[in-house]
């Protein structure tokens, strides 16, 4: 009778530390997830913050005429085309 409660001593023992030890370890699972989730908002917040800067009007044509050369066309230059019927188009030529 003795062994058999020192075994199911033993055995409830056992339980209790492997479960205590898989609980550390999924905790310490847990909080490396926290951190990279909270990497990944960090990344994704500043991402945002770049494209909505970098989307302005000033930056986007400061942006074209520096590294694309391209400029604003100057009034001469521009033609406006108005979009209708086949009476429209004839009348234009």
């Amino acid at each position: 009778m003795n062994i058999v409660l020192a075994i199911l001593v033993w055995a409830s023992a056992f339980a209790l530390v492997s479960s205590q030890y898989r609980v550390r370890h999924l905790t310490i699972e847990i909080n490396r997830a926290r951190d990279v989730a909270y990497q990944l908002e960090s990344d994704r917040n500043r991402a945002t913050l770049v494209q909505s800067r970098l989307s302005t009007p000033t930056i986007v044509e400061r942006t074209a005429r520096e590294r694309l050369g391209m400029d604003l066309p100057e009034g001469a230059r521009t033609q406006l085309v108005e979009l209708g019927g086949p009476e429209n188009a004839a009348s234009a030529q």
